[in-house]
């Protein structure tokens, strides 16, 4: 693949149509440098390449920003505010506005390939004020592919998860030296190597299908079932990992807003004397101690008796309320009811010898019953309980008593707790703002220091939380992959136990072991295809630097990069610096594009980042013309100034410098460059 011409209209800093020729690229020269100073419209140039093969319906092409974040369409097509202004072109937006005109904005690449056919390829979008259309196109030999025959198309000439590896920022590739394992998928698919590992899952699930068909229905039930189980717990385990990835990405982010923030503190504490502070903390702890109990005490007992204590007048009116009705109680009429009580069953027994003696308590009870009922009306006064029992009144009045005694006692407790709650509180205050003048000294840094200690306990606060919360996800997780083993084993032992042996299940076994030959055979590809990579990255990375500490990189199964000293022994990654892992991730880069064999162009922006003089060189003369056959690179002139230009200089094609005013008005200007040859 040749890019011949490349076409953006009203995209990111491009106002109206500007053309890139690079048919004049050849074999010898092989380079084409767009010049243009931060800010200018070089990224735009580069994602607006990405844009065609990638589309935007995806998220991770939608996600903007540090710490990344994934915009909806509309916000990532018309902007969100301050941190993104959107893929439309602004000031195209604001003429059309003005106009009441639509919005036409495109990206357009015309190439040829090895045939030399020539296909032209546009994703565009039509913006009338808040509303968007947008479509993709590829013409071919007069031909036109629109819609969902376009994207295929395009994911098979450059699938979009390969578009990181061709088209880059030269600073953000050293993620590839530091990456965990995450890109293997991707980069066995750049290797095509996966194809056997894609036909071998399509014969397994032909197996399954014919196992399926052979088993018994109460056994296909139970299979059904676990199969369920399964896929529930893939989507959980999936869950869990994005929800880690996140948490790990907010950490990062968090902790190095902490450090910048405790190198600020550290710049406004006056260096106090330890004596001073050391008295002073043991005071704040002494206190905190003191208040922890006050409050713990309260907390515990007070609510149990605040109805009461907060009560003692209405208790008191209650206790002089029960004293009325017990008086009343213990007139002489009421010893005469209580008498006549206890002889009635005997009376009536007497009276009536004939009946049983159910009938007699009956009769016992009802005139007991109409003797009291007279009496509670006879003693009815204006009383708060003028009809209440006369032994419920009794235990009523034990616990006013009890509570009439104890309830001010009760109550200057509470207070006197309160009040040292509050006293304590405000000392801590003082002894915690004298702590702060002690730490800072000067009286114009104290409001400053305040807010800087407040915001670090804040992302403190929120880092153990994330922490608490990784580790409860973690646990989780370890219980899921635990789970989804189970579930596998319980699954293929279900299987197991299936008796008949139908046709299915011969053309079950017979697929099975197709599959699991098809894997061996990918294993061993994999295998030879890393052997060979391996070999490629070392050989890559002495072309672009020799460097004394490292002598070997090794690569693993999931593509993590391994340094070996002389000696054999590993070095940590993390104690490489950031040039020598871009410098390593670009050698890989290199590596997998001459493996994978794929004739795709390759667009590098901010080429050579924080790569020191002499690896610069190397890169110049090494690295760029032999990368590819079309290599297209977007450097500053503080990158590459007129004694490295004049290095890459007898390979490069063409020359364009853009430049722009305002920031979204790009002009383009062919065969200048931003700095002179010396």
């Amino acid at each position: 693949m040749k890019f011949t011409r490349v076409r953006l209209q009203n995209i990111f800093a491009y106002h109206g149509t500007i053309n890139f020729d690079f048919s004049v690229t050849s074999q010898s020269r092989n380079v084409v440098l767009i010049w243009g100073r931060n800010g200018m419209g070089k990224t735009s140039f580069l994602n607006a390449v990405k844009l065609l093969f990638t589309g935007i319906a995806e998220k991770p092409f939608r996600t903007v920003g540090f710490p990344p974040v994934a915009l909806n369409e509309k916000q990532y097509l018309l902007g969100d505010g301050a941190r993104w202004s959107g893929l439309i072109n602004r000031s195209a937006r604001r003429k059309a506005a003005v106009l009441k005109e639509t919005v036409e904005t495109f990206v357009e690449i015309t190439w040829t390939d090895q045939g030399e056919r020539e296909f032209t390829a546009q994703r565009w979008w039509q913006t009338e004020g808040d509303n968007t259309t947008s479509g993709v196109y590829v013409d071919f030999d007069g031909n036109r592919m629109a819609g969902d025959p376009a994207e295929d198309f395009l994911e098979e000439t450059l699938p979009r998860d390969l578009v990181k590896f061709f088209f880059f920022d030269g600073e953000d590739i050293k993620s590839i030296a530091e990456s965990s394992g995450t890109l293997q998928k991707d980069i066995n698919l750049l290797l095509q190597l996966t194809f056997v590992e894609e036909l071998a899952e399509e014969v397994r699930k032909v197996a399954d299908e014919r196992r399926l068909r052979g088993m018994q229905t109460e056994l296909r039930r139970k299979v059904d079932d676990a199969l369920a189980s399964q896929r529930s717990i893939e989507t959980s385990i999936f869950e869990l990992e994005e929800q880690l990835v996140a948490i790990d990405d907010t950490l990062t982010s968090d902790g190095l807003d902490l450090r910048k923030l405790e190198i600020r503190r550290a710049n406004l504490s006056s260096g106090a004397s330890e004596l001073q502070r050391e008295a002073l903390e043991v005071q704040l702890k002494k206190l905190n101690k003191q208040l922890e109990s006050c409050v713990g005490e309260i907390s515990t007992e007070l609510p149990l008796d605040i109805p009461l204590v907060a009560n003692l007048r209405i208790l008191k009116r209650v206790r002089d309320e029960v004293e009325v009705r017990i008086a009343a109680g213990g007139s002489a009429e009421a010893n005469f009811v209580r008498q006549v009580d206890a002889q009635l069953p005997g009376w009536v027994a007497e009276a009536a010898p004939d009946m049983t003696p159910e009938d007699v308590s009956g009769v016992a009870r009802y005139l007991s019953g109409k003797l009291n009922g007279a009496l509670s009306i006879s003693n009815a006064g204006p009383g708060a309980f003028p009809a209440a029992d006369v032994f419920r009144i009794e235990k009523m009045r034990r616990v006013v008593e009890h509570w009439s005694a104890a309830g001010s006692e009760r109550q200057n407790k509470y207070v006197r707790l309160l009040q040292l709650a509050t006293q304590t509180k405000t000392e801590l205050t003082e002894v915690t703002e004298a702590l702060l003048k002690l730490e800072v000294g000067a009286q114009g840094n104290l409001e400053e220091y305040r807010e800087v200690v407040n915001k670090i306990e804040e992302l403190r606060d929120k880092e153990a939380r994330l922490n608490q919360q990784k580790g409860v996800s973690t646990t989780k997780l370890a219980e899921l992959k635990q789970q989804r083993i189970d579930i596998a084993e319980t699954i293929i032992r279900l299987q197991a136990s299936q008796n008949q042996a139908t046709t299915e299940m011969e053309e079950s076994r017979f697929a099975t072991s197709i599959s699991k030959a098809l894997n061996e055979i990918a294993l061993k590809l994999k295998d030879a295809t890393r052997v060979e990579l391996e070999e490629l990255l070392n050989d890559r990375f002495r072309r672009i630097i020799s460097h004394p500490l490292i002598k070997r990189i090794g690569i693993d199964d999931t593509y993590v990069l391994t340094f070996y000293e002389e000696s054999g022994r590993a070095i940590g990654r993390t104690s490489l610096s950031s040039g020598m892992k871009q410098l390593a991730a670009t050698a890989l880069l290199w590596a997998m594009k001459d493996s994978a064999d794929r004739d795709i162009p390759v667009i590098i922006d901010t080429p050579l980042g924080r790569i020191d003089r002499e690896n610069q060189d190397h890169l110049l003369k090494a690295y760029y013309p032999a990368l590819a056959k079309q290599v297209i690179i977007l450097p500053t002139n503080a990158e590459i100034d007129g004694r490295k230009r004049a290095l890459l200089e007898p390979r490069v094609a063409e020359h364009y410098l853009i430049e722009n005013s305002t920031g979204d008005a790009a002009e383009v200007k062919r065969g200048q460059a931003l700095v002179e040859l010396v």
